[in-house]
């Protein structure tokens, strides 16, 4: 019985004689890599030494391949620091060259000019701009609410569940 399909007129190659007649583009590993003096296209490195990478890159080249990498792990945010977020513990700084580093409160890989240093009770943390905002406004929010319900605008709870109101059970 034959095919369903037509005979091709020249045999096809087997994968292996494509590679073998395809110069290699990429090595096969990073040590290989590195030896020839070439970045590695896909590599098998972890998210800490992708991070220890970012921290001793010397060139931008380096520092973007390794963003690029730590972007495609998916970030785990860690919000168990948030009550200590005042902004007389966090000190803010713009440099004028370009960083790279991965926020420590939304575990994101960030490039940007600003970092902001925040001083918890587990030690000194990298946090990025955005993570900062964030922080900053909730207290600025919250010395508001404080304020408003002092002077007796809204009443105390208001927004937080706390009033009463709704809380029947079901």
């Amino acid at each position: 019985s034959s095919p369903p399909w037509p005979e091709p007129a020249q045999p096809v190659p087997s994968p292996p004689a494509l590679a073998e007649r395809a110069p290699r583009a990429w090595p096969r590993s990073a040590q290989e890599g590195r030896r020839e003096g070439r970045m590695v296209k896909s590599t098998s490195l972890t998210k800490s030494e992708l991070i220890d990478v970012l921290h001793t890159s010397k060139t931008s080249k380096e520092r973007n391949r390794a963003v690029k990498l730590l972007k495609q792990f998916d970030p785990i945010p860690k919000y168990e620091h948030d009550d200590e977020g005042q902004k007389s513990k966090m000190q803010p700084k713009k440099y004028d060259y370009l960083l790279g580093y991965v926020c420590w409160r939304c575990d994101k890989v960030k490039q940007s000019n600003y970092k902001v240093l925040w001083n918890t009770s587990k030690g000194c943390k990298q946090i990025c701009h955005g993570c900062y905002s964030q922080l900053a406004e909730r207290e600025e929010v919250a010395q508001m609410r404080a304020a408003n319900q002092k002077a007796g605008i809204i009443p105390k709870g208001f927004g937080l569940g706390l009033t009463g109101v709704g809380d029947t059970q079901r």
